[in-house]
């Protein structure tokens, strides 16, 4: 049982799977302090719901957004495209580890290889999380604009240990589960803090957030 442990742990440590080893440990320790209120998960906004999108053309939107919009990686937040690729490829990765790349030394022919299923692993991912999180951008796309309208007036808590109007989430009770907003404070001045009392004031549909000002404790 030991050695199967080590072996297992020698081979997620070789390249180029300890690539996608680093980046699986990364988008744990992201949700780890997302749940624990210390992040908010962001969406990469891209177009429209991507409906419309024209990706026919990289250079318009640049080489790195461009390939994002032909994977359709886009729509959902950017946090579970990672956590996608970084599975899909650790797999991929480690089944090319065991299977194949054992064959080859420690010389020149080694990193070749490794860095070419390295690329190929890393195309292949990028297709894989683009197919899944497919229907769930359309499910996305389809809820009402005036949902997020409808909620300017309510009380919600705030769940990050800081609100900034670059980064602050918010949980508001809307009789279920409860909805994970993003929030920005209305007074560049606000030090809201997590578990405070905050109303929604407005909405910014551009960033997806809202705006919030303070409940004073009557």
């Amino acid at each position: 049982m030991q050695e199967s442990f080590a072996v297992f742990i020698t081979k997620i440590s070789l390249y180029p799977t300890i690539v996608f080893t680093g980046l699986v440990m990364f988008v744990t320790l992201y949700w780890v302090v997302s749940l624990l209120g210390m992040a908010d998960m962001d969406t990469v906004d891209l177009g429209d719901s991507g409906a419309d999108v024209d990706v026919s053309n990289l250079s318009s939107t640049g080489f790195f957004t461009g390939l994002m919009l032909k994977f359709g990686l886009y729509g959902v937040p950017l946090i579970i495209i990672l956590t996608l690729v970084s599975l899909i490829g650790w797999i991929l990765s480690y089944l090319y580890t065991s299977l194949l790349h054992q064959y080859f030394d420690a010389g020149i022919l080694y990193y070749v290889f490794g860095t070419g299923a390295l690329l190929l692993v890393l195309v292949v991912s990028m297709w894989l999380t683009g197919v899944i999180i497919s229907p769930i951008r359309k499910n996305i796309a389809k809820i009402p604009k005036r949902n997020a309208i409808s909620n300017i007036g309510k009380t919600a808590i705030v769940r990050t240990l800081s609100v900034t109007d670059k980064h602050g989430e918010a949980q508001l009770n809307d009789g279920g589960a409860g909805l994970i907003l993003k929030i920005r404070p209305s007074m560049p001045d606000s030090q809201l803090k997590q578990g405070d009392k905050v109303v929604l004031v407005e909405y910014l549909q551009e960033a997806n957030a809202y705006r919030v000002a303070p409940v004073k404790d009557e």
